[in-house]
Protein backbone atom coordinates (compact mmCIF):
# COMPACT_ATOMS: atom_id res chain seq x y z
CA UNK A 1 0.00 0.00 0.00
CA UNK A 2 2.83 2.38 0.89
CA UNK A 3 4.41 1.72 -2.50
CA UNK A 4 1.16 2.61 -4.25
CA UNK A 5 0.86 5.84 -2.29
CA UNK A 6 4.48 6.72 -3.09
CA UNK A 7 3.95 5.94 -6.77
CA UNK A 8 0.83 8.10 -6.86
CA UNK A 9 2.69 11.00 -5.19
CA UNK A 10 5.49 10.75 -7.75
CA UNK A 11 3.00 10.75 -10.62
CA UNK A 12 1.22 13.83 -9.22
CA UNK A 13 4.55 15.61 -8.82
CA UNK A 14 5.59 14.80 -12.38
CA UNK A 15 2.22 15.91 -13.74
CA UNK A 16 2.39 19.16 -11.79
CA UNK A 17 5.92 19.79 -13.02
CA UNK A 18 4.85 19.18 -16.61
CA UNK A 19 2.00 21.69 -16.30
CA UNK A 20 4.30 24.25 -14.69
CA UNK A 21 6.75 23.94 -17.58
CA UNK A 22 4.19 24.57 -20.31
CA UNK A 23 5.12 27.79 -22.09
CA UNK A 24 2.78 30.35 -23.60
CA UNK A 25 5.48 31.14 -26.14
CA UNK A 26 6.00 29.47 -29.54
CA UNK A 27 6.21 25.67 -29.45
CA UNK A 28 8.30 23.36 -31.63
CA UNK A 29 5.17 21.35 -32.38
CA UNK A 30 2.27 23.61 -31.39
CA UNK A 31 -1.25 22.20 -31.22
CA UNK A 32 -3.37 23.05 -34.24
CA UNK A 33 -5.53 26.15 -33.69
CA UNK A 34 -8.96 25.41 -32.26
CA UNK A 35 -11.24 27.58 -34.37
CA UNK A 36 -14.33 29.10 -32.79
CA UNK A 37 -17.78 29.34 -34.32
CA UNK A 38 -19.96 32.41 -33.91
CA UNK A 39 -21.88 32.07 -30.65
CA UNK A 40 -24.53 33.94 -28.67
CA UNK A 41 -25.10 33.51 -24.95
CA UNK A 42 -28.24 35.39 -23.92
CA UNK A 43 -28.92 33.64 -20.60
CA UNK A 44 -28.25 36.62 -18.39
CA UNK A 45 -29.18 36.06 -14.74
CA UNK A 46 -28.70 39.62 -13.56
CA UNK A 47 -28.16 43.13 -14.81
CA UNK A 48 -24.87 43.63 -16.60
CA UNK A 49 -23.19 44.50 -19.85
CA UNK A 50 -23.59 43.23 -23.37
CA UNK A 51 -20.20 41.83 -24.38
CA UNK A 52 -18.87 41.35 -27.90
CA UNK A 53 -15.85 39.03 -28.12
CA UNK A 54 -13.80 38.87 -31.29
CA UNK A 55 -11.99 35.56 -31.49
CA UNK A 56 -11.03 33.36 -34.44
CA UNK A 57 -9.45 30.62 -32.35
CA UNK A 58 -9.19 29.70 -28.70
CA UNK A 59 -6.08 31.47 -27.33
CA UNK A 60 -3.68 28.73 -26.25
CA UNK A 61 -6.67 26.39 -26.57
CA UNK A 62 -8.37 28.21 -23.67
CA UNK A 63 -12.10 28.98 -23.43
CA UNK A 64 -11.48 31.18 -20.38
CA UNK A 65 -13.35 34.29 -21.52
CA UNK A 66 -16.60 32.61 -22.48
CA UNK A 67 -16.50 30.30 -19.45
CA UNK A 68 -16.07 33.16 -16.97
CA UNK A 69 -18.80 35.24 -18.60
CA UNK A 70 -21.14 32.24 -18.71
CA UNK A 71 -20.51 31.54 -15.03
CA UNK A 72 -21.27 35.20 -14.31
CA UNK A 73 -24.56 34.92 -16.20
CA UNK A 74 -23.57 37.63 -18.69
CA UNK A 75 -24.86 38.25 -22.20
CA UNK A 76 -22.17 37.87 -24.83
CA UNK A 77 -21.63 37.30 -28.52
CA UNK A 78 -18.52 35.69 -30.04
CA UNK A 79 -17.72 36.61 -33.63
CA UNK A 80 -14.96 35.82 -36.08
CA UNK A 81 -12.80 38.78 -37.14
CA UNK A 82 -14.33 38.62 -40.61
CA UNK A 83 -17.47 40.08 -38.98
CA UNK A 84 -15.69 43.21 -37.73
CA UNK A 85 -16.63 45.16 -40.83
CA UNK A 86 -20.38 44.44 -40.70
CA UNK A 87 -21.29 44.04 -37.02
CA UNK A 88 -23.02 46.99 -35.32
CA UNK A 89 -20.74 47.88 -32.39
CA UNK A 90 -23.41 50.15 -30.90
CA UNK A 91 -25.31 47.07 -29.70
CA UNK A 92 -22.61 46.37 -27.10
CA UNK A 93 -21.15 47.92 -23.96
CA UNK A 94 -17.83 46.06 -23.89
CA UNK A 95 -15.78 44.72 -26.80
CA UNK A 96 -12.97 42.24 -26.13
CA UNK A 97 -10.27 41.09 -28.55
CA UNK A 98 -8.65 37.84 -27.43
CA UNK A 99 -4.91 37.12 -27.24
CA UNK A 100 -2.94 34.62 -29.34
CA UNK A 101 -4.98 34.81 -32.53
CA UNK A 102 -4.08 33.54 -35.99
CA UNK A 103 -2.52 36.16 -38.34
CA UNK A 104 -5.74 36.90 -40.25
CA UNK A 105 -7.31 38.22 -37.05
CA UNK A 106 -4.78 41.02 -36.73
CA UNK A 107 -5.11 41.89 -40.40
CA UNK A 108 -8.86 42.32 -39.93
CA UNK A 109 -8.39 44.29 -36.72
CA UNK A 110 -6.06 46.75 -38.44
CA UNK A 111 -8.44 47.09 -41.41
CA UNK A 112 -11.35 47.96 -39.09
CA UNK A 113 -9.40 49.93 -36.52
CA UNK A 114 -11.40 53.12 -37.11
CA UNK A 115 -14.59 51.33 -35.99
CA UNK A 116 -13.00 50.38 -32.69
CA UNK A 117 -11.79 53.95 -32.15
CA UNK A 118 -15.29 55.28 -32.84
CA UNK A 119 -16.79 52.74 -30.41
CA UNK A 120 -14.57 53.95 -27.58
CA UNK A 121 -14.92 57.63 -28.46
CA UNK A 122 -18.68 57.29 -28.20
CA UNK A 123 -18.57 55.76 -24.72
CA UNK A 124 -17.77 52.07 -25.18
CA UNK A 125 -15.25 49.98 -23.28
CA UNK A 126 -12.57 48.29 -25.40
CA UNK A 127 -10.51 45.52 -23.82
CA UNK A 128 -7.48 44.50 -25.91
CA UNK A 129 -5.71 41.29 -24.94
CA UNK A 130 -2.44 41.97 -26.72
CA UNK A 131 -0.32 38.92 -25.89
CA UNK A 132 0.99 37.83 -29.27
CA UNK A 133 3.82 35.45 -30.22
CA UNK A 134 1.98 32.56 -28.59
CA UNK A 135 1.01 29.19 -30.03
CA UNK A 136 -1.06 30.66 -32.85
CA UNK A 137 -0.09 34.32 -33.18
CA UNK A 138 2.86 36.07 -34.83
CA UNK A 139 5.23 38.30 -32.87
CA UNK A 140 3.85 41.69 -33.80
CA UNK A 141 2.82 45.10 -32.51
CA UNK A 142 -0.81 46.11 -32.02
CA UNK A 143 -2.18 49.65 -32.35
CA UNK A 144 -4.67 50.90 -29.73
CA UNK A 145 -6.81 54.08 -29.80
CA UNK A 146 -4.82 57.24 -29.21
CA UNK A 147 -1.69 55.90 -30.92
CA UNK A 148 -0.69 53.48 -28.15
CA UNK A 149 1.47 50.65 -29.50
CA UNK A 150 2.82 47.32 -28.28
CA UNK A 151 6.23 45.72 -28.67
CA UNK A 152 6.58 41.95 -28.51
CA UNK A 153 8.97 40.64 -25.82
CA UNK A 154 8.69 38.00 -23.08
CA UNK A 155 8.96 38.49 -19.33
CA UNK A 156 8.60 35.77 -16.72
CA UNK A 157 7.71 38.11 -13.85
CA UNK A 158 5.59 41.25 -13.74
CA UNK A 159 5.25 43.87 -11.02
CA UNK A 160 1.96 45.22 -9.69
CA UNK A 161 2.46 49.00 -9.57
CA UNK A 162 -1.15 50.03 -8.91
CA UNK A 163 -2.22 47.55 -6.20
CA UNK A 164 -5.52 49.34 -5.48
CA UNK A 165 -6.79 48.71 -9.00
CA UNK A 166 -9.58 46.07 -9.20
CA UNK A 167 -7.83 44.18 -12.02
CA UNK A 168 -4.99 43.10 -9.71
CA UNK A 169 -7.02 42.35 -6.59
CA UNK A 170 -5.43 39.37 -4.83
CA UNK A 171 -2.51 39.16 -7.27
CA UNK A 172 1.02 38.66 -5.89
CA UNK A 173 3.71 41.29 -6.37
CA UNK A 174 5.64 40.33 -8.37
CA UNK A 175 3.63 37.60 -10.08
CA UNK A 176 4.99 34.73 -12.16
CA UNK A 177 3.98 33.29 -15.49
CA UNK A 178 5.39 31.15 -18.26
CA UNK A 179 5.32 33.79 -19.55
CA UNK A 180 3.67 36.48 -17.40
CA UNK A 181 3.58 38.91 -20.34
CA UNK A 182 4.35 38.94 -24.05
CA UNK A 183 5.18 42.60 -24.57
CA UNK A 184 4.84 46.18 -23.36
CA UNK A 185 3.01 49.40 -24.26
CA UNK A 186 4.53 52.61 -25.63
CA UNK A 187 3.25 56.06 -26.68
CA UNK A 188 0.83 56.15 -23.76
CA UNK A 189 -2.09 58.57 -23.68
CA UNK A 190 -1.74 61.31 -21.07
CA UNK A 191 -3.33 60.23 -17.80
CA UNK A 192 -2.98 56.49 -18.46
CA UNK A 193 -3.16 54.27 -15.39
CA UNK A 194 -0.22 51.84 -15.44
CA UNK A 195 -1.36 48.76 -13.54
CA UNK A 196 1.42 46.20 -14.13
CA UNK A 197 4.93 46.38 -15.58
CA UNK A 198 7.72 44.09 -16.74
CA UNK A 199 9.98 43.25 -13.81
CA UNK A 200 13.04 43.21 -16.05
CA UNK A 201 12.60 46.70 -17.58
CA UNK A 202 9.73 48.48 -15.85
CA UNK A 203 7.80 48.87 -19.11
CA UNK A 204 3.98 48.83 -18.80
CA UNK A 205 2.14 45.56 -19.47
CA UNK A 206 -1.39 46.38 -18.26
CA UNK A 207 -2.86 49.84 -18.79
CA UNK A 208 -6.19 51.65 -18.70
CA UNK A 209 -7.05 55.09 -20.02
CA UNK A 210 -9.97 57.34 -20.88
CA UNK A 211 -10.40 58.02 -24.59
CA UNK A 212 -13.22 60.30 -25.68
CA UNK A 213 -16.26 59.24 -23.68
CA UNK A 214 -15.04 55.66 -23.31
CA UNK A 215 -12.23 53.66 -21.80
CA UNK A 216 -9.51 51.37 -23.15
CA UNK A 217 -7.99 48.53 -21.14
CA UNK A 218 -4.95 46.87 -22.66
CA UNK A 219 -2.77 44.03 -21.44
CA UNK A 220 0.08 41.96 -22.78
CA UNK A 221 -0.28 39.61 -19.82
CA UNK A 222 -1.22 36.04 -20.70
CA UNK A 223 -4.78 36.24 -19.36
CA UNK A 224 -6.33 33.20 -21.04
CA UNK A 225 -3.23 31.01 -20.71
CA UNK A 226 -2.93 31.92 -17.04
CA UNK A 227 -6.55 30.96 -16.36
CA UNK A 228 -6.12 27.53 -17.95
CA UNK A 229 -2.73 26.76 -16.40
CA UNK A 230 -3.29 28.16 -12.92
CA UNK A 231 -1.12 31.28 -13.18
CA UNK A 232 -2.02 34.66 -11.71
CA UNK A 233 -2.65 36.34 -15.06
CA UNK A 234 -5.78 34.20 -15.05
CA UNK A 235 -6.94 35.84 -11.83
CA UNK A 236 -6.42 39.19 -13.52
CA UNK A 237 -8.72 38.05 -16.33
CA UNK A 238 -11.45 37.13 -13.84
CA UNK A 239 -11.05 40.49 -12.09
CA UNK A 240 -11.03 42.35 -15.40
CA UNK A 241 -14.25 40.74 -16.64
CA UNK A 242 -15.97 41.31 -13.27
CA UNK A 243 -14.85 44.96 -13.36
CA UNK A 244 -15.68 45.70 -17.02
CA UNK A 245 -19.37 46.37 -16.39
CA UNK A 246 -18.66 48.79 -13.56
CA UNK A 247 -16.61 51.24 -15.57
CA UNK A 248 -17.84 50.94 -19.15
CA UNK A 249 -20.13 53.97 -19.04
CA UNK A 250 -18.27 55.91 -16.37
CA UNK A 251 -14.59 55.94 -17.43
CA UNK A 252 -13.27 57.79 -14.38
CA UNK A 253 -9.65 57.21 -13.31
CA UNK A 254 -9.24 55.81 -9.82
CA UNK A 255 -7.37 58.93 -8.73
CA UNK A 256 -10.53 60.98 -9.40
CA UNK A 257 -12.53 58.64 -7.15
CA UNK A 258 -10.03 59.30 -4.37
CA UNK A 259 -10.41 63.07 -4.86
CA UNK A 260 -14.20 62.74 -4.77
CA UNK A 261 -14.12 60.78 -1.52
CA UNK A 262 -11.78 63.35 -0.01
CA UNK A 263 -14.11 66.22 -0.92
CA UNK A 264 -17.08 64.32 0.52
CA UNK A 265 -15.27 63.79 3.83
CA UNK A 266 -14.23 67.45 4.02
CA UNK A 267 -17.78 68.66 3.36
CA UNK A 268 -19.13 66.22 5.95
CA UNK A 269 -16.69 67.44 8.57
CA UNK A 270 -17.56 71.08 7.79
CA UNK A 271 -21.28 70.34 8.17
CA UNK A 272 -20.78 68.70 11.57
CA UNK A 273 -18.74 71.69 12.75
CA UNK A 274 -21.44 74.08 11.53
CA UNK A 275 -24.11 72.22 13.55
CA UNK A 276 -22.00 72.40 16.71
CA UNK A 277 -21.54 76.17 16.39
CA UNK A 278 -25.22 76.89 15.84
Amino acid sequence: MKKLVLLFAIMVTIAGSAIAQVSSGPQDNPPAPIYVENQTNANRNHGGCHYLIFMNNLPWGSDAIQTILTNNGETFVILNSSMMATEDFELYDVIITASDQVPSFYTDFAANFAKFVSFVTNGGSLEVHAATAGWNSPCMGILLPGGVTTTCVYDTYNNVVMPAHPIVAGVSNPFYGSYASHGYFSNLVTGTDIITTMTSTGDPTTIQYVYGSGVVTGTTCTYEFGWTYGQEAGEMLVNNLNYACEHHNQPVPLSDWAIGIGIFLILGAALLRYKRIF
